[in-house]
């Protein structure tokens, strides 16, 4: 995942402040999403009562919208929950640096993808926030 962002990258940032009066620490693709990375502390506010932000947000990007928190250390499990929902995966395991994701069939499917490009997102994504060399799906 790079960090350089190009003129799409910061419409879509500044769209995301027009709808809800939140500013955005970061934005990435995942899936067929967009996510949005903000404050845990403005988390409802970007959401928005009745989720309308959220609804608005959708219908504007044409895509499956998500805002999550900023992710700390120590929540990466509820990080990946909330990022790969609705897939719902067994357990998360961190060895020296290598998440292991258990899941069953169905979603370890969805979390390899096509070409292995959920699981290249989502190995992005994950080192981007955390210390983590690679993620492996068991």
């Amino acid at each position: 995942m790079t960090t350089r962002l190009d003129i799409t990258s910061i419409q879509s940032m500044n769209l995301f402040n027009r709808i809800t009066g939140i500013k955005a620490k970061f934005f990435f693709n995942y899936s067929s999403s967009i996510v949005f990375i903000v404050d845990p502390l403005e988390l409802g506010a970007a959401i928005g009562e009745r989720d309308n932000n959220l609804r608005k947000l959708g219908i504007t990007f044409k895509k499956r919208v998500k805002i999550l928190p900023e992710p700390t250390p120590e929540k990466i499990n509820r990080f990946v929950k909330l990022l790969v929902a609705p897939v719902k995966f067994k357990s998360l395991m961190i060895e020296n640096e290598i998440v292991t994701i258990k899941a069953g069939p169905q979603g370890k499917a969805s979390l390899i993808g096509r070409n292995h490009s959920n699981l290249d997102q989502l190995e992005d994504i994950l080192k981007h926030y955390f210390k983590i060399k690679s993620v492996r799906i068991a």
